[in-house]
């Protein structure tokens, strides 16, 4: 009698654990986010966005090969920090940075940059430490063609493929055919559409809170200055045009007239 009185306190003890676990894992699976695959997105990248692992993300949709990841399929992040699920971009922490020099020069708050990282204090932050930094209003950059984008030349000093001269390069290369379309990433203001002697086919779009946006070599503008542009608007075709080695979109963000590097506001290919 002793001996079947145990065995039902050890069932009844292997339930409730049973059920702890459950409830505690169904918990887990609904403290994330829903994210839907775009053009060009691998597992890595969709897990260095939300600052989790690839494992889990894997095993949460039951992904049997991690390199096909269709468009427009949804995804569970389990663990996500579902501000990171808005538009926004990277910083990489310099020596001397704090929260609030990089709140104001990245116009946000001090409070949407804590809660956004999951910061333990809003003074220490060590370099080299990257940091999502949410567009107010959802207003991020959006790529400026819809292929994946590779670089060819990043963003600073080089060699100049023509003059082999080190100069700075105020943007990125982006690969594309001739003929490729380019839209805006940002609503604004066309302020510049035309002939440059170094940019060929140029225009520049100017955007709320002191952004410029800089698509140069197009081979045909189908747009004009004064023109108002929405977010993924057509632009021009990409081309070969003024001081180029081949077909491909160079392509700048300028903030308060100073360039900055785009890879900080758009996604490359990994």
């Amino acid at each position: 009698m002793f001996g079947l009185n145990l065995l039902k306190r050890s069932a009844c003890f292997v339930f409730l654990v049973i059920l702890f676990c459950g409830a505690s894992f169904a918990r887990r699976r609904h403290q994330g986010v829903w994210y839907r695959v775009r053009n060009g997105d691998t597992i890595s990248h969709i897990a260095r966005k939300y600052r989790v692992s690839q494992e889990s993300i894997i095993s949460a949709n039951q992904i049997r090969n991690d390199r096909r990841l269709y468009v427009d399929k949804k995804l569970f992040i389990p663990e996500a920090n579902p501000v990171l699920k808005t538009d926004g971009r990277w910083y990489q922490v310099k020596r001397g940075d704090t929260v609030s020099q990089i709140a104001v020069s990245h116009q946000t708050t001090v409070s949407k940059l804590v809660v956004a990282n999951r910061l333990m204090s809003a003074d220490h932050l060590p370099a080299g430490q990257k940091i999502f930094i949410p567009e107010k209003g959802g207003t991020g950059f959006r790529n400026p063609m819809k292929i994946p984008l590779t670089m060819t030349s990043k963003y600073g000093y080089r060699k100049h493929p023509i003059s082999k001269i080190r100069r700075f390069h105020h943007g990125i290369d982006l690969r594309a055919r001739k003929g490729t379309r380019v839209y805006a990433c940002k609503s604004g203001k066309i302020v510049r559409a035309g002939w440059d002697p170094g940019y060929g086919n140029i225009v520049v779009v100017e955007h709320f809170g002191g952004y410029k946006t800089v698509y140069g070599h197009l081979s045909i503008i189908y747009v004009k200055v004064g023109q108002r542009m929405k977010k993924g608007q057509v632009l021009a075709l990409t081309g070969n045009s003024g001081y180029s080695t081949g077909p491909h979109l160079h392509f700048e963000i300028r903030w308060k007239d100073k360039s900055v590097d785009p890879r900080r506001y758009i996604r490359l290919r990994s």
